[in-house]
């Protein structure tokens, strides 16, 4: 089976083409995998070139569905062939997985379900994700080589950012994850204000503090040592748009 990507903003679709069975069960997982560990949520299976679809498939596609929804996104499928249509329908899952006839009205879905997010206030920033990697090889080794980490954003502004970070798929607990951001070190970080600007910000950063918070989290502070003037401003005007916020609304 081949899967091809196509990432946009806020979603992707992955359109799959040829027999989906077991054997090519952990290469979507995967795919599926590595957008939720990159802050995408929302994806759409084209499924309109699958020949074949066994019961494995079936059930991974389903476990794909609550993770995405885990992470407040979603897992649809779009324009299933005759025959994944048929098993599709045959086993149920049509009544679990949103399932759309073409590919135009499952963007559809997918771009009101984020729209909705954003007017209902359902991605405040405390669920926002934030990517991190060291730019140094002795840490990078301590995690099981370079990768992107992955963090939940406590709160942001045109100095700093917090956030916490569990290493418990890591296998690390919180005091070792400690000695990972440990204070005077550099991270290169990349993450996303939603609710102000759809791009992304990337920013070098030092750690000011760092603190155990409970549950084999860490919670760290960094502060921004390479930002350009116009990402400062934005991340300033963004801290002030919240605190102002805060104050109108009623306690």
């Amino acid at each position: 089976m081949k899967i091809d990507k196509f990432v946009r903003d806020d979603y992707c679709i992955l359109a799959l083409k040829g027999e989906f069975d077991t054997f090519y069960v952990p290469s979507l997982q995967d795919e599926v995998q590595s957008l939720l560990d990159s802050g995408v949520a929302h994806v759409i299976l084209n499924l309109r070139l699958v020949k074949f679809i066994n019961s494995t498939a079936l059930g991974a596609i389903i476990r794909m569905h609550k993770l995405c929804k885990a992470a407040n996104g979603d897992l649809i499928v779009a324009q299933p062939s005759a025959f994944a249509r048929n098993v599709i329908a045959k086993i149920g899952i049509d009544q679990l997985v949103p399932i759309y006839d073409d590919e135009e009205q499952a963007v559809k879905h997918v771009i009101k379900a984020l729209n909705a997010l954003e007017l209902a206030g359902a991605a405040p920033i405390n669920q926002e994700r934030v990517m991190i990697a060291f730019p140094d090889e002795t840490r990078n080794k301590q995690v099981g080589g370079a990768k992107t980490l992955l963090g939940t954003m406590g709160n942001v502004n045109g100095e700093r950012i917090q956030f916490l970070w569990n290493g418990d798929k890591l296998g690390i607990p919180a005091e070792k994850g400690k000695t990972l951001f440990f204070k005077g070190s550099d991270l290169n970080l990349k993450f996303q204000v939603k609710m102000f600007k759809k791009g992304y910000f990337e920013l070098l950063g030092r750690v000011s503090e760092v603190e155990d918070a409970g549950d084999g989290n860490v919670r760290v502070t960094v502060k921004f040592v390479a930002i350009s003037d116009s990402d400062r401003m934005a991340l300033t005007q963004f801290a002030e748009d919240m605190e102002f916020l805060k104050r109108q609304l009623p306690r």
